[in-house]
């Protein structure tokens, strides 16, 4: 009986012993491997297209053609000169039209450093031959970590004017943000940027650029431009963004920009506004100072269906009395058939108001269109 005892205690030793060496030699084999790096170089694809079917229900009747068939009148509602005088776009036209095609490429390096690459179509740049062009949106490349909490930029960048009230927003494929539709600013600049968290929250950001002012077109002249935005979430639902840009001209043509965005987002519904002024010093002239605001709304009425709505005040010139103040409605419905693609009836329209002595256009504007909105990306 002690025999078999001692032997059974013989055979429990030696298991206890091999299968220590073997988290030893285990332990040490990891000790000596050397770390692999995270899975670099990797990118993304991704994209996004938008346009319509619309028809216009109401405007101008003045159309005009020329030997290729094309009207004279605009088919959509656009901003008005510096007086607040539109060109009225034209009753009756109708048609399909894609608005923006975006093509883009993240890479990224390292940890440390990332690329982006977006070509950007739209309906407006066109060929010699009036067909759809590309232009580059975005060409830059990304630094993280030169301070706490940072990133720095450089190429062909997205100012900060409106990107964040854009996102808010969420309907840029319906109609662009006041400040973007009035043309106050471009959405690209060629130049360099910091952007970032002051806390480590990230509850108070910032996002300072210095471009050459001229979107993404080449340099042509020795004054640049400064943006600086200062984006504050003091909760998960209230967010607050003060805005400020200023151009340098020649012979003191200066332009500085003021711009002030809010949002709040609950559960099923999204409140937001803008409001901005421009003050734009005119060399031996008067000076311009257009001003607007602008409060948008969604609801989440049903898991796929969500409602929307715009009302925007413009005043092109609050310098004069004599003037043509716009206002500016858009609604519609938001179906989602299925994720990242969206079908959305809705309804733009343009009444003008004459202040002073201006005389106001003998009609409005209205449009009636299906905007259809898709993303798509490829990891």
């Amino acid at each position: 009986m002690r025999t078999s005892r001692t032997w059974r205690l013989g055979r429990l030793a030696a298991a206890l012993a091999i299968f220590g060496s073997a988290v030893i030699a285990n332990a040490q084999a990891n000790a000596q491997a050397p770390a692999t790096d995270p899975d670099f170089p990797r990118g993304k694809i991704s994209g996004v297209v938008f346009g319509d079917y619309y028809y216009n229900v109401d405007g101008s009747t003045a159309h005009g053609y020329n030997s290729d068939g094309v009207d004279s009148l605009p088919a959509y509602i656009g901003p008005t000169d510096s007086k607040g005088y539109p060109k009225l776009i034209g009753r009756d036209l109708n048609g399909a039209q894609i608005r923006r095609v975006y093509f883009q490429h993240d890479a990224d390096l390292s940890v440390k450093y990332s690329t982006r690459v977006r070509l950007e179509a739209d309906s407006k740049s066109l060929t010699s031959d009036g067909k759809l062009s590309i232009a580059v949106r975005n060409a830059y490349l990304q630094v993280k970590e030169i301070l706490p909490r940072t990133l720095f930029q450089f190429g062909v960048l997205t100012t900060p004017i409106w990107e964040n009230a854009e996102e808010f927003y969420g309907y840029r494929s319906v109609e662009k943000t006041i400040t973007d539709f009035r043309g106050l600013g471009t959405s690209s600049d060629i130049g360099f940027m910091f952007k970032g968290f002051a806390d480590g929250g990230h509850r108070i950001g910032f996002n300072a650029m210095l471009g050459n002012g001229l979107g993404n077109k080449p340099e042509t002249n020795r004054y640049k431009k400064i943006y600086f935005g200062l984006p504050i979430k003091p909760n998960d639902d209230f967010r607050i963004e003060p805005y400020v840009d200023y151009e340098w001209g020649p012979g003191g043509a200066d332009k500085a920009t003021y711009k002030l965005f809010a949002g709040y987002e609950g559960r099923k519904m999204a409140l937001g506004g803008e409001a901005v002024d421009r003050l734009q010093h005119v060399p031996g002239g008067t000076n311009k100072e257009p001003l607007g605001f602008s409060a948008f709304a969604r609801y989440k009425a049903q898991e796929k269906v969500t409602l929307f709505a715009r009302y925007d005040r413009w005043q092109p010139n609050t310098r004069v009395a004599n003037r043509i103040d716009n206002d500016l409605y858009i609604g519609g419905v938001d179906w989602e058939p299925y994720k990242d693609i969206h079908v959305m009836p809705n309804v733009e329209a343009a009444q003008y108001r004459a202040q002073g002595n201006a005389v106001a256009p003998t009609t409005n504007e209205m449009q009636a269109r299906i905007t259809f909105y898709y993303k798509f990306a490829k990891p």
